[in-house]
C-alpha cells in the first residue's frame, strides 16, 4: 500500500486481493530477509548504543559510568541508529522487492514470470548494480532511523522516569506492565515519527528494479504532489494513523490481559465489585478468576491470622489503683466480603476496639484480681472482642494480658508489707520454737525428778561429754544432795 497506493482501496481489499492472489504465502513474502533485518539491526543497534552512550559521556565531558539523562540517552539511541542503518539496508532492499514484485508486474513495471526467492532478488541485485547495488535507499534509511530511535530512546527513557517518580522507585523497579507499556509508548512514537520517510525508503527500494531510482527528496516530493491530490487518499500519510492505532492495540493488548487475569494465593480471597456492588455473595479464590477492564474492582483479603499489640493503656482499677496495661491479641477474617463491606479499615478498627475494651474490662476488676486472674481477664476480653467484630467478619482467637506495671510508691509499699508478713512470720516461727523447747525440759525435769539415781547417771554423761574435748579445765559438778545436807545443819 506505500508503494502502489492506487492499487487497493483499503487495508481489507489489500488483504483479500493478495490472499486471493498469492494464497497464504503471499502474505509472508520477506519475512526471512525481515527477520535477517531485524536480527542484525538490533544486535548492531544496541551494540552501539553503550559504546555511543560512553560517547556522549566523553562529549559531555562526564565520568565514566556516570548516569546519563533521558535526552541524552535518545541522543546515544539516534547516534547508534546510523550504524544499524548500514547493517539493515541490504535486508530491507530485498524484504520490500519480494513484497512488491506482485504489484511490479500486475502494472508492468517488471516483466512476469520471475521467480521470487530471496536469493533470486540477491543475484539480481548483484548483477545489474553490484554490491553497492544492497545500499540504494541508505540516505532514506537513515533519514528514517536517526529521528526515529530518538524518539523512542527518548519516549521510553522518559515513560519509565514518569513511571518512577510516580511509584518512589528506580527505573530498575517500576515492574513488568509499566516497563511493558514504556516499550509500547517509545514504539508508537517511533512509527509516528518514521512511517512518512519508510514510505519514501519503500518507494525507492522497490522502484530501483526498473532502474536507477530518484533520489529522497525528489520521491517525496513526487509523493506529495501526485498522491495527495488524490480525493480520499492520503498517500504516505494516509494509513499512519491506522498503524499508529493497530500499533497502540498491539502494545496495549498484554496490558489489558494482565488487567483481566488475576491471581490470588492459597491463604487469600478476592472481593469483586462491578460498578459498585459485589458481583458474588461469594469472594473469589483461590487460583485464578477474570476481572472486567473499566468495569470491575477488586479487593484483596488476607485470611491468615494477625497478630498485634495493645499500647499501654493507663487504667484505674475497682479499688482506685492506677496501673499500665498492655497486651496482644490474635485475630483472622473469617468472612471477606464482611470485611470489605461493612467496614472500612477492619485491622485498624479492631486495633482501636481492642484498647477501649482493654479498658472497659479492667476496669470493673481491683488489682488483687488483676494480678492473680490474668487468665479469666483474657477470657473475658475475648468474649467481648469476638462478639463486637462479629458484623465486620472478623474472629479473635485470642486475647493475652502481656505486663501490668504498677506505680513506684505502689510498688515500694507492697515491698514493705511483704517484708513485714515476713518478718512477723518468722517471729512466730521463733516463739513457737521456743515454748516447744520449754515444754520439753519441762517433762524432762519431771522424768528426772522421779528417779534420783537417773540425775547422776546425767551428771556422768555430762563430764564424758566435757572429757572428750581435751579441754585442760574440768568442772566436776557438786552433786544437789550433799549440799541440801549441810543447808539442813544450818
Amino acid at each position: 500500500m506505500q508503494t502502489f497506493p492506487t492499487m487497493y482501496r483499503g487495508f481489507i481489499h489489500c488483504f483479500t486481493s493478495t490472499f486471493r492472489q498469492v494464497g497464504l504465502s503471499g502474505l509472508y513474502k520477506g519475512a526471512t530477509p525481515a527477520l535477517i533485518a531485524n536480527i542484525s539491526e538490533n544486535a548492531v543497534l544496541f551494540l552501539s548504543y553503550g559504546l555511543c552512550q560512553d560517547a556522549i559521556r566523553f562529549v559531555s565531558r562526564m565520568d565514566k559510568g556516570a548516569q546519563l539523562s533521558d535526552i541524552q540517552k535518545a541522543s546515544a539511541g539516534s547516534l547508534a541508529s546510523i550504524f544499524s542503518s548500514i547493517a539493515i539496508c541490504p535486508t530491507e532492499l530485498v524484504k520490500c522487492r519480494l513484497q512488491a514484485m506482485h504489484e511490479m508486474e500486475a502494472t508492468g513495471k517488471i516483466a512476469s514470470g520471475q521467480r521470487r526467492t530471496v536469493w533470486s532478488v540477491v543475484k539480481t541485485v548483484l548483477k545489474t548494480n553490484g554490491p553497492l547495488g544492497f545500499y540504494q535507499g541508505l540516505t532514506s534509511t537513515m533519514a528514517r532511523e536517526i529521528p526515529g530511535y530518538f524518539c523512542f530512546f527518548g519516549a521510553y527513557e522518559l515513560c519509565r522516569s514518569k513511571f518512577a517518580q510516580h511509584m518512589g522507585t528506580d527505573k530498575d523497579g517500576i515492574g513488568y506492565l509499566p516497563l511493558m507499556f514504556s516499550g509500547g509508548f517509545g514504539g508508537a512514537c517511533l512509527w509516528l515519527m518514521i512511517y512518512p520517510i519508510d514510505c519514501v525508503k519503500s518507494r525507492i527500494q522497490v522502484y530501483s528494479l526498473t532502474g536507477r531510482q530518484e533520489g529522497f527528496m525528489k520521491t517525496f516530493m513526487g509523493i506529495i504532489r501526485t498522491e495527495e491530490k488524490n480525493s480520499g487518499s492520503l498517500g504516505c500519510f494516509g494509513w499512519l494513523l491506522v498503524l499508529i492505532s493497530l500499533l497502540f492495540i498491539t502494545a496495549t493488548f498484554p496490558i489489558t490481559l494482565f488487567m483481566c487475569v488475576k491471581i490470588v494465593k492459597e491463604y487469600e480471597r478476592a472481593v469483586i465489585f462491578r460498578l459498585g456492588r459485589i458481583t458474588d455473595r461469594k469472594p473469589k479464590g483461590p487460583g485464578l478468576f477474570f476481572v472486567l477492564p473499566c468495569t470491575d474492582t477488586f479487593v484483596k483479603v488476607d485470611l491468615r491470622t494477625v497478630s498485634f499489640d495493645i499500647p499501654p493503656q493507663e487504667i484505674l482499677t475497682r479499688d482506685s489503683v492506677t496501673v499500665s496495661v498492655d497486651g496482644v491479641v490474635y485475630f483472622r477474617i473469617n468472612c471477606p466480603i464482611s470485611s470489605v463491606a461493612n467496614v472500612s479499615n477492619a485491622h485498624s478498627s479492631t486495633r482501636l476496639l481492642a484498647q477501649t475494651t482493654l479498658r472497659n474490662v479492667l476496669g470493673t476488676k481491683n488489682l488483687a484480681e488483676l494480678l492473680s486472674d490474668r487468665e479469666g481477664i483474657s477470657l473475658s476480653m475475648q468474649a467481648s472482642l469476638d462478639d463486637a467484630t462479629d458484623p465486620w467478619g472478623i474472629k479473635v482467637e485470642r486475647v493475652e494480658i502481656k505486663d501490668v506495671k504498677l506505680p513506684q510508691q505502689l510498688q515500694r509499699a507492697m515491698a514493705a508489707e511483704a517484708e513485714a508478713t515476713r518478718e512477723a512470720r518468722a517471729k512466730i516461727i521463733s516463739a513457737e520454737g521456743e515454748m516447744n523447747a520449754s515444754r520439753a525440759l519441762k517433762e524432762a525435769s519431771l522424768i528426772i525428778a522421779e528417779s534420783p539415781s537417773g540425775l547422776q547417771l546425767r551428771y556422768l554423761q555430762t563430764l564424758t561429754s566435757i572429757a572428750a574435748e581435751k579441754n585442760s579445765t574440768i568442772i566436776f559438778p557438786l552433786p544437789i544432795d550433799i549440799l541440801q545436807n549441810f543447808m539442813k545443819r544450818e
